[in-house]
């Protein structure tokens, strides 16, 4: 997932909050996930990981 696709989880209603290091916090809410950016590229499985344990959805689609 390259830089741009960061932007898309901002249309879908997520908050860049803050950068530190390699680490991107968004917000929504009461919500927060943390994706690290290397190279302007963030893995796909971050992003699933932070949401599936964000949502409560462990036990559902398991941990990985």
């Amino acid at each position: 997932m390259k830089i741009e696709k960061l932007v898309q989880i901002q249309h879908e209603g997520w908050h860049l909050d803050r950068i530190k290091g390699s680490h991107h916090i968004f917000v929504k809410g009461a919500l927060t996930i943390a994706l690290p950016v290397h190279k302007g590229i963030v893995k796909r499985e971050y992003l699933r990981r932070e949401i599936i344990r964000k949502l409560d959805l462990e036990e559902k689609y398991g941990k990985k």
